[in-house]
């Protein structure tokens, strides 16, 4: 194989990784992540790059808690989904390069 053979295959895999990478990314941020609140409060959940999108409270178990622990037990939850859903997507991406890296 000659030297511009294997740049224009070296190319092709760069832009395979580039187009792997890219996609990993789009489905990690379209993937929304449900984390439950503590003491049975509820659920938070957060859009794929860790994005608040909603928090669901169950009336019920609210009503026994008070200001600062139910503020407490929804801020640990939120933290806890925008990090867990950061990983995911990194994990997404680093398995997406090393897949097309490794063909």
């Amino acid at each position: 194989m000659n030297s511009e053979e294997k740049l224009y295959n070296l190319a092709k895999e760069i832009d395979a990784r580039v187009a792997a990478v890219e996609q990993a990314a789009k489905t990690g941020d379209s993937l929304p992540l449900v984390q439950n609140v503590g003491a049975g409060l509820g659920t938070v959940t957060v859009d794929g790059s860790g994005g608040l999108v909603s928090v669901d409270l169950t009336r019920d178990a609210v009503a026994g808690q008070t200001g600062a622990s139910l503020a407490a037990h929804v801020l640990r939850a939120i933290t806890d989904a925008e990090s867990a859903a950061s990983a995911r997507r990194k994990t997404m991406i680093d398995a997406a390069a090393r897949e097309v890296g490794s063909r």
